[in-house]
């Protein structure tokens, strides 16, 4: 969901209330610049705790996935350290044993990075997806929101500065929610593949 910048907001704003003064005021409980606190909306509303909760356990989920491969990584490195000590670099590149552990752990290493970063690419590409989809399944019902105050224009809250209490549409928006959508479905997405030089 695109929100207007706080200058493109205010001309906006401006425009639309000397455009037309007489039917801005024959709405007295209306305006046609509403906010929306989407930050709260999010936390307030049913969907969005169910949203933020199942995006909180994939991501765990995908962390737990990990710690496995981590610890092995962690227990030869200790096991490692414990076979080398005292030894000069002359006397660990004359142990062929212990020098293949050292590059296969390093290899091992490498491989597990390149995982945990796949690891973390899918779930902020989830997470993308998830909020457009959110963002989707809103937008209907904010519009009603905004037509029952007679307005045209959203703004996110965070971007004003000063709101009367009448323009904020953010706990009509929650109510609307909580009566109609409650949940949603987190998939766990991959990632597109990384351009060369992204």
């Amino acid at each position: 969901m695109r929100f207007l910048t706080p200058l493109i907001a205010i001309a906006a704003m401006f425009t639309l209330l000397t455009a037309a003064p007489s039917a801005f005021a024959q709405r007295n409980q209306g305006a046609s610049v509403v906010v929306l606190n989407y930050e709260n909306m999010i936390t307030s509303s049913d969907v969005g705790r169910d949203m933020t909760t199942k995006l909180n356990q994939l991501n765990q989920q995908m962390q737990a996935e990990l710690q496995p491969e981590a610890q092995t990584i962690q227990q030869e490195q200790q096991s490692l350290q414990q076979a080398t000590s005292g030894m000069t670099p002359q006397q660990l590149r004359a142990n062929s044993s212990l020098t293949a552990r050292v590059e296969a752990l390093q290899q091992r290493f490498e491989q597990f990075r390149t995982r945990e970063t796949t690891s973390a690419r899918d779930f902020d590409y989830t997470r993308q997806m998830t909020l457009a989809d959110f963002n989707r399944q809103i937008t209907p019902i904010v519009q009603e929101a905004m037509e029952a105050r007679g307005a045209s224009v959203v703004i996110e809250a965070a971007v004003t500065r000063l709101v009367l209490p009448s323009a904020n549409i953010t706990d009509d928006v929650v109510q609307r929610l909580n009566q109609r959508l409650r949940t949603i479905n987190v998939t766990r997405q991959t990632a597109p593949a990384q351009q060369p030089g992204q």
